[in-house]
């Protein structure tokens, strides 16, 4: 997988002075965020696009490691990315435990697993969507509103 890492293409200067997109979304944070997925070339590629923006990641290769690193309680986790279809535990496990111990936590999925197989209730159980592949701006763009919604809930 390819993904070029370069800030979006249409953009403005916020307030603060820092690039940010069109419709004006600030893309940076400095937020801490568990990125889960059994691939470890997504795990890198989304590693190095959240980190040149300002978060922190951890990463995990299944939802089984990702419950480890929440309960261990190490670093405050602001927001969990989520791959579908995993080893050992699938995000539909992980998101339940998730919701159960931590409900204000949001989860963001990003698959390319079929969505049109989850049923509505597995729907509800995550706060946003996007899709697999991703580019930078999507995923940002997803992470960024993510955290912001939860923030005003």
């Amino acid at each position: 997988m390819s993904i070029h890492l370069s800030e979006p293409s249409r953009e403005h200067r916020a307030p603060s002075g820092r690039p940010s997109p069109a419709g004006g979304i600030e893309l940076r944070g400095t937020e801490t965020l568990l990125l889960v997925d059994d691939e470890p070339s997504v795990r890198r590629t989304g590693s190095r696009i959240l980190t040149r923006f300002g978060y922190t990641v951890v990463a995990a290769e299944d939802g089984a490691a990702a419950l480890e690193l929440l309960e261990a309680d190490a670093v405050r986790v602001a927001l969990v990315i989520t791959d579908m279809v995993m080893p050992r535990m699938d995000a539909r496990d992980l998101i339940h435990r998730i919701r159960a111990r931590w409900p204000e936590l949001p989860v963001l999925l990003s698959t390319g697993y079929d969505m049109g197989r989850l049923a509505p209730t597995d729907l509800q159980l995550f706060d946003r969507f996007v899709p697999k592949p991703y580019t930078p701006d999507e995923i940002l763009r997803a992470v960024r509103q993510t955290l912001d919604r939860r923030g005003r809930v």
